[in-house]
């Protein structure tokens, strides 16, 4: 395989548990940044988290957040690519979700607005609660501030409920509305400007970085993933990862809680035996 960029998602692919990379994966990854390969984190969280990540890895690499909406070409820039809706685009958006009355974010370059909070899941309050307490998301509750601010700043829509009938509620409605969305889990339903995804964004950085798009490979576990795994020669789908994605995979990683992404890259781009069994 002769490959000069690869993309990957973090929750249940570089990731173990509890935002842990693997040793295997670190190795795995600096290895190739020594050789010249181009890395992408590419996740749907926001940018200061996957900064954040890189540097605990030890690695210069590029940062995609929120679903490709906004790219930095390295973990102190430059930006390469924000996509935002239009405001008009944005308060559809946020109107067919109170309509729906679910809890749901707007994320934006600089703040996370956050409307309802209280029908939000437990484990997703105590979540957001641990990034801002990091200083990955600052968190804005004023509802006034975010009918004002966010329709048109926005990255993307992200809806969190823990009522079944509440999130079909919002699905049907964006549905209903021909607004396309994706999921990271199967709690949430995440919303994005046209024209933006992980696949654009492997794209956008094949363009950035020069590199042809025959010499690309991603690696991802659900279905916000699928539009990175089209768009690049080597998809590579974790044994974790959800039918979906398997099925238009080419190659099937081990298990992200086994260190699959730095196995798959050790033994098939970089040719070398596995350094750490654990």
């Amino acid at each position: 395989m002769k490959v000069r960029l690869i993309c990957m998602d973090l929750d249940g692919t570089l990731f173990s548990h509890h935002s842990e990379v693997p040793e295997i994966n670190i190795q795995a990854l600096k290895e190739c940044e020594r050789r010249g390969i181009k890395l992408a984190l590419v996740s749907g969280r926001g940018c200061p988290f996957i900064r954040r990540i890189a540097l605990k890895i030890g690695v210069d690499c590029a940062i995609v957040s929120a679903n490709g909406a906004r790219i930095e070409a390295g973990v102190d820039g430059p930006t390469v690519f924000e996509g935002t809706f239009t405001e008009d685009e944005g308060r559809f958006v946020m109107n067919a979700m109170f309509s729906a009355n679910v809890n749901f974010e707007a994320y934006t370059r600089d703040v996370n607005y956050v409307a309802r909070p209280e029908l939000a899941p437990e484990k997703h309050v105590k979540s957001l609660e641990m990034y801002v307490k990091a200083g990955d998301v600052r968190a804005e509750y004023d509802l006034d501030k975010m009918i004002l601010e966010a329709p048109a700043n926005s990255y993307k829509f992200v809806v969190f409920t823990k009522d079944d009938q509440a999130f079909e509620r919002a699905r049907r409605a964006l549905d209903e509305n021909g607004i396309r969305h994706c999921s990271s889990a199967g709690i949430n339903l995440e919303v994005m400007p046209k024209g933006v995804d992980k696949g654009s964004a492997v794209r956008r950085l094949c363009e950035y970085f020069g590199i042809d798009e025959n010499e690309t490979m991603a690696f991802g576990d659900y279905t916000n993933d699928l539009d990175m795994l089209k768009a690049v020669r080597y998809p590579v789908a974790m044994e974790n990862a959800v039918d979906e994605v398997k099925a238009i995979a080419k190659y099937i990683a081990p298990l992200n809680t086994e260190g699959g992404v730095g196995r798959f890259i050790m033994e098939n781009v970089l040719k070398e035996s596995i350094w750490q069994s654990d």
